[in-house]
């Protein structure tokens, strides 16, 4: 089931995602997190390059430290995946259900 997480515009303080397999928190420990595509309701991708990763593998928390011109509300909600690769170059997308959603709000909305 995908996960909604709302911020306002202009946020970047860092936001940290729980990975799910099953139901259960994903194990990710001996996994790489790859990769993060964060998309705007434009089609355009945002650039998160070096700016994510794990929390803690072995509870499957990731995270995301937005620049501040990464989100805006105009082009909300985007759409989210992370990219995991395992020790042999093997390469998952979580979720790799319905993605996950962040909904961004004007500051004065």
């Amino acid at each position: 089931m995908a996960e909604v997480t709302e911020i306002v515009e202009g946020t970047t303080m860092r936001i940290s995602f729980q990975l799910k397999e099953d139901g259960d928190n994903l194990v990710g420990t001996g996994l790489t997190v790859s990769a993060l595509d964060i998309v705007g309701n434009d089609g355009v991708a945002v650039d998160t390059t070096s700016d994510f990763g794990w929390i803690t593998a072995a509870s499957g928390t990731v995270y995301y430290d937005p620049d501040s011109s990464d989100f805006v509300a105009e082009k909300s909600p985007y759409r989210i995946r992370y990219q995991l690769t395992d020790g042999n170059g093997k390469v998952a997308w979580w979720p790799d259900g319905k993605a996950d959603e962040i909904r961004v709000r004007g500051r004065y909305a």
